[in-house]
């Protein structure tokens, strides 16, 4: 995994909209993108925060979903 994750992957990952995925980061202290979307490219956010989030949130374990690093990172 790069060290980024994309808002489609985002969206993708948690099966939300990206309505849902704005109010998580105004409400939910989800992480701000560290490369804002321009054009028709989308914004992409830092792995190591989006995974540190996963884990405080407990989504791993409520969504079932794999962790995006690997205890090693």
């Amino acid at each position: 995994m790069g060290l980024y994750i994309s808002t489609p992957e985002l969206l993708e990952r948690y099966s939300i909209s990206k309505g849902t995925l704005i109010n998580w980061r105004s409400r939910k202290d989800f992480p701000q993108p560290l490369i804002k979307a321009h054009g028709k490219s989308s914004s992409r956010y830092g792995i190591k925060a989006v995974a540190l989030w996963e884990e405080r949130n407990g989504l791993l374990e409520s969504l079932d979903i794999q962790p995006l690093m690997s205890n090693r990172s």
